[in-house]
């Protein structure tokens, strides 16, 4: 059986309803963390919730925090909650014997990086690619325990508040794998487990497709596979 993590916060349930429909579509004994706070009811088809305490200001930060909370001793798969899933999910065996499979950026790679964003400066980066800056995208990740989050989420804390408000959780995501030996680290192509939809005549039947950004729209009219 595998297990699956997503945090979600606050009244709307579409989005996160949408991807657990989705997950439980292809994954019917899959055990579903909600992580979540004290007042955001529980989202259809989770297995248990694991209610915390966070700043709403830094949420990401929040979300690492909470993730390294559960304590869990079992491989996981952490996901965003603005996702589809479209083909069954095994969880320890993607992971194997590494100690992470991080999602590895398949689109964009070529773009410069935005260094104004939410009103932060992001300067240090300046002229420099999206691939250069952050490889490897929070969006889907897969850990053995929760001791990887335990250790992004010290790192985290030690961050300026400009990358617990916006960032943040790609710099600790790329710094915690830079630092492991290579032979710990598996790499998820986004263009398996975090699809862009405008890449489905690409890609016409990923494992996940993300609708992040203004995507989230498409969302809507968009059914679990």
């Amino acid at each position: 059986m595998s297990t699956f993590v997503f945090f979600h916060v606050g009244p709307d349930l579409a989005m996160p309803t949408r991807m657990v429909e989705s997950l439980r579509r292809h994954n019917p004994t899959a055990e579903i963390v909600q992580v979540t706070d004290h007042d955001t009811r529980t989202v259809p088809g989770v297995t248990w919730t694991a209610p915390t305490n966070g700043d709403p200001k830094f949420l990401m930060l929040w979300r690492t925090q909470a993730f390294a909370g559960l304590g869990l001793t079992e491989p996981a798969m952490y996901m965003d909650t603005d996702m589809i899933v479209n083909k069954p999910i095994n969880v320890e065996l993607l992971l194997d014997d590494y100690h992470i499979a991080a999602c590895r950026r398949s689109f964009n790679r070529d773009a410069t990086f935005n260094i104004h964003q939410r009103g932060q400066d992001y300067s240090e980066y300046a002229n420099k690619t999206l691939d250069e800056v952050y490889p490897i995208i929070g969006c889907c990740t897969i850990t053995a325990s929760s001791g990887a989050w335990e250790a992004m989420a010290e790192t985290y804390a030690a961050l300026p508040d400009k990358f617990k408000r916006w960032y943040g959780d790609q710099e600790v995501l790329r710094d915690y794998v830079n630092s492991l030996p290579a032979s710990w680290v598996k790499y998820l192509p986004e263009f398996e487990f975090a699809c862009l939809p405008e890449a489905a005549s690409i890609y016409p039947r990923p494992s996940i497709t993300h609708y992040k950004g203004q995507r989230k729209a498409l969302l809507n009219g968009v059914a679990p596979a």
